[in-house]
């Protein structure tokens, strides 16, 4: 077992003592070097003093070799002049290294002090030169040269003053009591070495703190002066750089570090942003940079370059840098991951359109037999009154005229089946928000259509579902009606599978401040917290195999592109309500001004082209009873024959047809004669209403069955005012 030492208060402030006490030896090279030349200048200085001195203070001059030691004689005061100049030329000698060097300064300026003191006879204003000479020394903060100059001034006062006194003092006190001058002298140059010690220590701390920030910054940090040679660098950037720290202190950037262009080119360092801030001033920020090693290998880094100015003058760069090296293998992986999630996202996105269709698909299934259910319901009364009028020719006229108004109803009926029939294939995604809808008639509509599947298919399995429509008035407002059907049907199917045993779906719409409050309730089995919450959620199902867990997601994404709400309130075993908030934003679409068909209109000369023979007596039998005149073709090439043989005022085409379709013949037309009106008469023309679509050289679309009014108001539109006169 060891036992830790016991500190004394003794120790304690011994310790503390000893923590007072410089180092030395810590200064940065290129501080030191500074301060080195500095102290042998002042050498050299003293040597040309002491030099000019020889010519005021000899008595005579006398060049024999004995005479040389005649302290009176010139020579003799330029040979210590040659002694101090020695002392600097080896200060100037690296090899030995910095404690050797600052050696020789100390020497050279003491015996400079020496020199001096003897020279001058003695004044004990010279004597302070030592303790001046011994603070200018404390700047190399090394303490083997710095004790030998203080025991040069020991010596030389305590050693030559005693014995030889007249040699260092002047006056007759210091003569007969030279142990008491020489003690004075050693209490000056003890308090002179007290100052310049703490001196010393305070320079070491701030430089200690300043080395210390250097080595613990996790970036590159190195200084340029103003040669553009490296004054200092942290083992930071020594490891980036690849390079020894004490070794490349003093060498041209050039030689360190190379800053290469984006095409990997050497950049001269006149020419390189890092140096910038010595010719401007200002600091120089650069990212994804590229420095080259010594070993010639590279490494990307962001770098600032800041000037370092010194009483408003420029005196070197700091260069501070991080390797992101890195940070790029990061952002090359993370695109990586970035690809593989797109190409991942992409495949989600295509399995969700294909079980988004397969759902349309289905409920498509469903409500195609409600459909197919109201087609034969409408076909049923045209057939049987057509064979009535057919069999019994000389019904009365009355009775004929009704029975032709019910065929024409039920057609127009078996007509809006079919634009039904329309919606369930039309594509949702880019559903136009704007068009008015009738909440009403929508929700008619959704029940109608969804009727063989809440009726007669849980009737056919002994289910007895009841549906119950409360409906306000609700004004239009502008939406997807599409949208909005398919959203309700899928509440609907919804509510149907949520009761298994039968019960009651509830149908509520009104008006609820400034928004359309639909409401779709059932009395079935109800949802648990859990799964209400995750409900709206793609692919999320509680029907196993037998469902998609797209329904709900659907309703939700149609009511989010309405920049409605959607709130569900149900409790296990009592059933669930759906309601939906859309807003009565805006005005819905201004109703186009109804046509005068009354007006009177002057005969017209028409081409009718059409493939189907039928629909071609049909629409001649319409346009004759304006009193038009009609000449037919049956596909668009005839049609664009019989154009260019005879001038016609309008003419009226189908669109899908052999050899030419509508399209084509309707920009032959436009390019040949553009004041010509061209009709289109389409299968497909509520579709193409919905989708914008407007052919070129088309005036005007007609959706079929072509009705009486619907022609007419169509030559009415697109025919402008003209003269009588048939042209």
């Amino acid at each position: 077992m060891t036992s830790r030492p016991q500190h004394t208060p003794t120790a304690a402030l011994v310790n503390r003592l000893w923590s007072l006490i410089p180092s030395g030896g810590s200064l940065p090279e290129s501080v030191w070097r500074a301060r080195h030349r500095f102290l042998v200048g002042l050498t050299f200085f003293h040597v040309a003093i002491i030099a000019c001195a020889a010519f005021i203070v000899a008595k005579h001059w006398d060049f024999s070799p004995w005479t040389f030691l005649d302290d009176d004689n010139g020579m003799h005061i330029i040979g210590e002049a040659m002694v101090v100049g020695l002392f600097g030329l080896l200060a100037c000698w690296r090899r030995p290294g910095r404690t050797v060097q600052a050696t020789f300064v100390g020497f050279g300026l003491m015996s400079s002090s020496a020199i001096l003191v003897h020279l001058s006879g003695g004044y004990i204003e010279l004597h302070f030169h030592f303790f001046v000479m011994l603070t200018f020394l404390a700047l190399c903060q090394d303490w083997i040269p710095y004790l030998l100059a203080v025991a040069f001034v020991a010596v030389h006062h305590g050693v030559v003053g005693v014995l030889y006194p007249q040699s260092v003092y002047n006056h007759e006190a210091a003569f007969n009591a030279p142990w008491t001058w020489a003690g004075i002298h050693a209490l000056f140059v003890l308090w002179s070495c007290v100052g310049s010690v703490v001196a010393w220590r305070f320079n070491e701390q701030a430089f200690a703190q300043t080395a210390q920030i250097l080595q613990a910054a996790g970036e590159g940090i190195f200084g340029v002066d103003p040669e553009a040679r490296i004054s200092f660098i942290n083992p930071a950037a020594a490891s980036i750089l690849g390079i020894n720290a004490r070794t490349v202190v003093g060498k041209k950037l050039g030689e360190v570090v190379q800053h290469l262009a984006t095409d990997g080119t050497r950049l001269p360092d006149e020419d390189s942003p890092i140096l910038a801030p010595l010719k401007n001033g200002r600091a120089q920020q650069a990212a994804d940079q590229i420095f080259g090693r010594v070993d010639g290998s590279y490494v990307p880094v962001d770098y600032v370059s800041t000037p370092i100015i010194e009483r408003d003058h420029l005196t070197g760069v700091v260069v501070s840098f991080n390797d992101i090296t890195e940070r790029h293998r990061s952002e090359a992986a993370l695109q990586q991951s970035h690809r593989m999630l797109e190409e991942t996202l992409q495949q989600l996105k295509t399995a969700q359109q294909q079980m988004v269709q397969q759902e349309r698909l289905r409920a498509m299934g469903q409500m195609a037999s409600g459909i197919a259910h109201d087609f034969n319901n409408s076909l049923s009364p045209i057939v049987g009154f057509a064979e009535l009028l057919m069999k019994t020719p000389d019904l009365p006229r009355e009775t004929t005229k009704t029975y032709a108004e019910l065929i024409n109803t039920a057609a127009l009926d078996a007509a809006s089946v079919i634009r039904r029939l329309r919606e369930l294939y039309r594509d949702r995604s880019d559903g136009v928000i704007g068009d008015p809808i009738d909440l009403r008639r929508c929700i008619d509509e959704v029940v109608a259509l969804t009727q063989p599947r809440w009726k007669n298919q849980a009737l056919g399995q002994g289910i007895a579902i009841r549906m119950d429509k409360r409906v306000e008035d609700v004004p239009r407002f502008p939406g997807d009606a599409a949208g909005v059907r398919e959203m309700l049907a899928n509440l609907i199917f919804n509510a149907v599978d949520a009761m298994p045993k039968g019960g009651t779906i509830t149908v509520r719409a009104r008006r609820d401040g400034a928004c359309a409050r639909l409401e779709v309730s059932d009395t079935g089995t109800g949802m648990s917290e859990e799964v209400r919450q995750h409900c709206l959620e793609p692919f999320f199902t509680t029907k196993g195999q037998h469902g998609t867990g797209l329904g709900l997601s659907q309703v939700h994404a149609t009511v989010q592109r309405h920049a409605g709400d959607l709130t569900i309130e149900s409790e296990p075993g009592r059933g669930s309500t759906f309601i939906v908030r859309l807003p009565l934003l805006g005005q819905p679409a201004a109703e186009a001004e109804p046509v005068d068909a009354a007006a009177p209109m002057r005969p017209l000369h028409v081409l009718l082209v059409d493939d189907d023979p039928l629909v071609r007596t049909a629409v001649v039998a319409q346009l004759t009873t304006q009193s038009h005149i009609v000449e037919t073709a049956t596909n668009g090439r005839e049609g664009l024959e019989r154009f260019e043989s005879a001038p016609f005022d309008l003419v009226v085409t189908d669109r899908a047809m052999p050899e030419m379709g509508g399209d084509q013949l309707a920009a032959i037309i436009e390019s040949v004669s553009p004041e010509t009106p061209v009709i289109m008469l389409t299968g497909f023309g509520d579709l193409m209403s919905a989708k914008g679509e407007h052919p070129h050289g088309v005036d005007a679309v007609v959706s079929k069955p072509v009705t009486l009014d619907a022609l007419t108001g169509a030559i009415a539109k697109v025919m402008r005012p003209q003269p009588a006169a048939s042209r």
